[in-house]
């Protein structure tokens, strides 16, 4: 075929360089790719990065369902000749990073795109999408119908998007890694203060991959652990050059020279906001505020943990926890 001759260099060129692949579900191995294209089933994503869209149909005739559902050609369909069942992949213009938290739109944005594809296909949602009838074995009938790469608006509009991806434990596909990515970051921007110390940078990255793993697994279809790995060191990183004790000193600096901190936390002590001395519950006196205030803020830009703040002053973690989002607002 025409179009089997011009796609095939460039869906050879654009595979992994030492893909997964198998001849045996259940066995799987990684092979140069000269290799792994002789198997029956292969990954045809790079790590870390959506270059094809796949779908599992498990169904007889289905080879043809994009055209029952007036979708556009995929790039090819290998089907099974025993059972009609078929993989159908979609080419992308431009691949689509699933491990970078600053290019998280995108990614929710493709993520949207395949799961309504899934539910117009009718496709298995339980799909891995590690790896693929490889459409290059004889084993399958493969058709290639275009050479045409697709863009992310262009996929979109043949679907409707309202309600994709699926949200909390019914996740899949890369919306897994859109849910990781929301609730793990959202843990992470509160949680890294209590890892603020010296030397904290490898505590506080396993403790981002242990929270990323408890998430994880409350999905039917979990992410397999490496994507886990990658998710969480990419938020890990973010958030300490985002959000680390030298961002904290220079925040800090910047609302010093807009004021100073002390006429700050005098007003909200005065607005009642931390119980000060005008109140009638009888919080601590201005003064003794201003100078909490200050040796809380002193020792976070020291780097201690809010734990540490908290024995150091004899007060409770919350007590520094409300000072600190108080000296930020």
């Amino acid at each position: 075929m025409i179009i089997a001759r011009c796609v095939l260099p460039s869906f050879i060129e654009s595979l992994p360089t030492k893909p997964y692949c198998t001849d045996e579900l259940g066995v799987t191995d990684i092979r140069p790719k000269i290799t792994a294209i002789n198997k029956k089933y292969i990954q045809v994503n790079p790590p870390s990065i959506v270059l094809y869209l796949v779908f599992d149909l498990d169904y007889e005739y289905s080879a043809l369902a994009w055209s029952d559902q007036n979708l556009p050609a995929p790039a090819w369909t290998a089907k099974n000749p025993i059972n009609g069942h078929s993989h159908l992949g979609y080419a992308l213009s431009v691949g689509v990073c699933t491990s970078s938290m600053a290019r998280l739109a995108p990614l929710k944005y493709l993520a949207a795109i395949q799961s309504a594809y899934t539910e117009k296909l009718k496709a298995d949602r339980s799909y891995a999408r590690l790896l693929t009838k490889n459409p290059l074995h004889d084993a399958w009938q493969t058709t290639w119908w275009t050479d045409e790469k697709y863009t992310l608006d262009y996929l979109a509009d043949f679907v409707d998007l309202t309600g994709h991806p699926l949200r909390g434990k019914e996740s899949h596909g890369l919306g897994r890694n859109c849910e990781l990515f929301e609730n793990v970051a959202h843990w992470a921007y509160k949680e890294v203060r209590e890892y603020w110390s010296p030397d904290y940078k490898s505590k506080w990255q396993d403790a981002v991959v242990s929270h990323t793993e408890a998430l994880n697994a409350q999905f039917i279809e979990p992410l397999p652990y490496s994507e886990v790995k990658s998710i969480s060191k990419s938020i890990a990183n973010f958030v300490i050059r985002h959000f680390s004790p030298e961002k904290f000193r220079e925040s800090q600096t910047i609302k010093g020279r807009k004021g100073g901190l002390a006429g700050s936390i005098e007003n909200k002590v005065k607005a009642g906001a931390l119980g000060g001395a005008l109140s009638k519950g009888g919080g601590r006196p201005l003064s003794q505020n201003q100078q909490l205030l200050t040796a809380i803020v002193n020792k976070k830009a020291q780097g201690l943990s809010n734990r540490r703040i908290a024995e150091d002053l004899n007060i409770s973690t919350s007590t520094v926890s409300k000072y600190l989002k108080l000296s930020l607002e």
